[in-house]
């Protein structure tokens, strides 16, 4: 490695200490210390001895050599830079990815071995590290290398400027003449990925080598929308370069920007960290600008990235006849969406609301499938059924419909859902009449006695629905959901009860039916509503009286939780119990309760060494009737062991 001969050490008070290190250096290269202010008044006496400057000291000092060294120049004395950073500065280390030992870092300074690197102005102004424009709450102060203390004050600011958050007015001008009007509420610029996470995040391919400024412009349609943002930038959940709907990005040679807050006031612009400058804003690209000294992991994330056009992703930035709804606003809390956004996903819906031969033919297909896997007692054929039964797609169109109060999609899809229900148990009822009268099945029990648990897997499954039907990647979920929550096997377990004339299954499969239908309803419509399909629900009566239907079932619905709780706990306390019979051991083994046309069956089995006269086995269910009320019946079954 080859190094440079001669250099100027450029110091403030905060760098004395280090003075003495550079010196004494080991590669042959002389060095002539001076003090920021001196050198700054005698500038041709120290070039004439090294255009190769080294600057140690506070990040005033390193902007202003930053700022002189382009400077001189474009004056006809050009310099080349390095970078001594102190211990303190994180930021300035990981921008050149420099080293934490200053010793190492004397070494890469002194390389005979500078490269050129673009700068970008703003009115005249360098920017080192970035240009913040604007308002980005949480984001335009964070900053990997602060301290716990400072991250707690920025997380504070940023959460009080969350909750004021508006759009200002944006007019952008390219180099090739393209003008966008719209509104946003922050603009961002980044020189170099590793200073800044939110670059990171957003897969922002900005290099001091690139050919064109790189801008990103922060645009949600709502606080929700935002809080998304954070959310997958917090967890790097962006790991394509594709821009959330909040972003945008604009690629240019020079850009013109002008922003007017809804006060009239111009918004604040900073330029790493300083406001020294106001609008209009025009930015400029300086090519081979200036060279500079650093390791070879700095070049490499800072390759040459040439541009032949303007790149212009603005493919969710309102528009100029949009921006009239958001400007001099609080941004809604949800989204006010356009169908023009969401175009396919409403065609699909719309669709989905439709009847059809399809459908019909489907719904009568898997409530036969259901309703044998029941009889049969088989969870794979049920589970079968649940795949195949059409009845999720309506019940999301009909969400959508009272969301955005759209009568048409509300009607169609519950004349579907409502056809499908009458056919479900037609069909069911017709073919248990059929069918020889069988002992119930477990599948059949396990349908009658729905309580708050299905309620939540409802409003969980509801939400997942909504979720994948607006993602098109997410759409092949949709079956899965569809499992997760049966809507057939209810339908077909009251057809069951019709048809064996036991209103007690009628009415349990109903209720799980009924929960399902309004749990899923309500959550796939509130849903929608966050991930910012409309930005509130229009159609209030009916998602009021979907509201009261709700907390009228929760009432059953507790009352079944309860009994199921309490059963649990009494065959819980007797299972595993010891109970003396006349001084004879008594091991009880299983404990159950079932139902048998609404009779409660305590069915237990017991495990014994000796005979058990019969006086002694009326003892024995007598203390167990004891821990139950008068409304239980014991039946005991004898093991014994040998």
């Amino acid at each position: 490695m080859n190094y440079m001969q001669k250099a100027v050490l450029i110091y403030d008070e905060q760098a004395a200490d280090y003075i003495d290190k550079v010196e004494e250096n080991t590669f042959g290269v002389e060095i002539q210390a001076v003090e920021k202010e001196t050198f700054l008044s005698e500038a041709s006496h120290y070039l004439a001895f090294s255009t190769h400057l080294l600057l140690s000291g506070s990040m005033e000092l390193v902007h202003q050599l930053f700022t002189f060294a382009y400077r001189s120049g474009v004056q006809g004395t050009p310099c080349s830079l390095a970078f001594l950073p102190l211990p303190s500065q994180k930021m300035l280390r990981q921008a050149y990815k420099l080293s934490a030992k200053y010793s190492d870092n004397i070494e890469v300074s002194l390389r005979d071995d500078a490269h050129e690197v673009n700068l970008t102005e703003c009115n005249g102004q360098l920017v080192q590290f970035r240009a913040v424009i604007g308002t980005i709450p949480l984001l335009e102060t964070w900053n990997n290398s602060a301290s716990f203390i400072a991250s707690m004050k920025n997380l504070v600011l940023g959460v009080k400027e969350f909750f004021r958050l508006r759009l200002d007015k944006l007019d952008l001008e390219t180099g090739r003449e393209k003008v966008i009007k719209s509104v946003a509420s922050g603009v961002f610029l980044v020189n170099q990925n590793p200073v800044n996470r939110l670059a990171q995040a957003l897969h922002y391919d900005s290099s001091m080598r690139s050919q064109q400024i790189s801008l990103m412009i922060i645009s949600p349609y709502s606080v929700v929308e935002y809080f998304k943002f954070l959310f997958s930038l917090l967890l790097n959940l962006n790991k394509r370069k594709i821009l959330p709907h909040a972003v945008s990005n604009i690629k240019s040679e020079t850009i013109a920007l002008n922003m007017e807050s809804f006060s009239g006031d111009a918004p604040k612009v900073l330029l790493d960290g300083l406001n020294s400058v106001e609008f209009p804003l025009q930015f400029r690209l300086i090519e081979n600008g200036l060279r500079l000294n650093a390791p070879e992991a700095f070049w490499e994330i800072n390759p040459r990235i040439s541009a032949d056009k303007e790149s212009i992703r603005v493919d969710y930035l309102p528009d100029e006849t949009e921006r009239v709804k958001y400007f001099s606003k609080h941004l809604p809390f949800f989204s006010v969406a356009s169908e023009a956004h969401f175009k396919d996903l409403f065609l699909q819906l719309r669709n989905d609301a439709k009847v059809s031969s399809t459908y019909l033919t489907l719904i009568l297909l898997s409530t036969i499938l259901a309703t044998f896997g029941l009889f049969a007692n088989s969870a794979a054929v049920v589970i079968g059924a649940m795949l195949l039964a059409p009845l999720m797609s309506p019940i999301i169109s009909f969400s959508m419909g009272l969301l955005r109060g759209d009568m048409d999609l509300l009607n169609s899809s519950f004349i579907k859902i409502n056809l499908g229900v009458i056919l479900a148990l037609m069909a069911s009822f017709l073919l248990t009449l059929m069918i020889p009268q069988v002992d119930l099945s477990n599948e059949i029990e396990a349908r009658i006695h729905p309580n708050l648990i299905d309620l939540g897997v409802a409003i969980i499954a509801g939400i997942a629905a909504a979720y994948t039907k607006s993602s098109k990647e997410l759409m092949s979920s949709l079956a899965g959901v569809a499992i997760a929550v049966a809507l057939v096997p209810p339908l077909a377990t009251a057809g069951i009860g019709l048809g064996r004339g036991e209103l007690a299954i009628f009415y349990g499969a109903s209720l799980l039916f009924i929960t399902n239908l309004i749990g899923i309803t309500l959550a796939s419509t509130l849903t929608f509503q966050f991930l910012g399909y409309s930005n509130t629900v229009k159609n209030k009566k009916a998602m009021w009286l979907i509201l009261v239907i709700m907390v009228v079932l929760s009432y059953p619905l507790y009352r079944s939780y309860m009994d199921s709780l309490q059963r649990y706990r009494l065959t819980d306390e007797l299972v595993h119990a010891q109970v003396m019979i006349n001084d004879k051991p008594v091991l009880i083994e299983r404990a159950s309760i079932n139902y048998q046309n609404r009779v409660k069956i305590v069915n237990v089995t017991i495990a014994v060494e000796n005979l058990l006269t019969e006086e002694e086995l009326h003892l024995l269910k007598q203390k167990v009737e004891q821990r139950f009320s008068s409304n239980y019946q014991v039946r005991i079954s004898v093991k014994y062991i040998l």
